[in-house]
């Protein structure tokens, strides 16, 4: 009997190009992903989130585009109960084109290096496709919370990954 890979769990596309995120990457962040953000606001995100990499507990990435352009982000955070993957955007224009679920097997698997056992990611219920983009990967519905999000307060359901206890230590 064959057994299938969920796909959260399967290597990300060897053709698209994702590695850990650095400064150089803000002004390129900010024309694709977060135009309605300062260039300060993206600089001191991009700093937290590197010094908690150094920590050893999260990692944010980012995706390039075939002319080597940054056009995606995205981060996971070791926290005590479960891992979460957040703050994930593609460009509109790159949208389609497996970036997304690229960027998420990476994350996946830099959470799994970290040993966590449980991983999290969140959708706003305003969102199906990113719903759906999850399920697709394996991720199973959680629970759900209200949360102050850019449209105000919304509805976030919550999806999750448990990985078997890794013996390997």
């Amino acid at each position: 009997m064959t057994q299938t890979v969920t796909p959260a769990l399967q290597p990300p596309d060897p053709h698209i190009t994702i590695r850990p995120v650095v400064l150089a990457d803000i002004e390129a962040l900010r024309t694709h992903c977060w135009p309605e953000r300062d260039a300060d606001s993206i600089y001191r995100f991009i700093v937290r989130i590197r010094q908690a990499a150094r920590d050893g507990r999260g990692l944010g990435a980012v995706v390039l585009d075939a002319e080597r352009e940054t056009v995606g982000y995205g981060q996971v955070m070791l926290w005590p109960r479960c891992a979460e993957i957040s703050d994930l955007i593609i460009a509109p224009e790159q949208r389609g084109n497996g970036l997304g679920t690229a960027l998420i097997q990476y994350l996946v698997q830099a959470a799994r290096n970290m040993h966590v056992e449980c991983l999290e990611i969140g959708a706003a219920l305003s969102n199906p496709g990113a719903v759906n983009l999850y399920r697709r990967l394996g991720f199973r519905d959680s629970y759900t919370q209200v949360m102050p999000l850019e449209n105000g307060n919304e509805e976030v359901l919550y999806l999750r990954i448990k990985f078997a206890r890794r013996t390997d230590r």
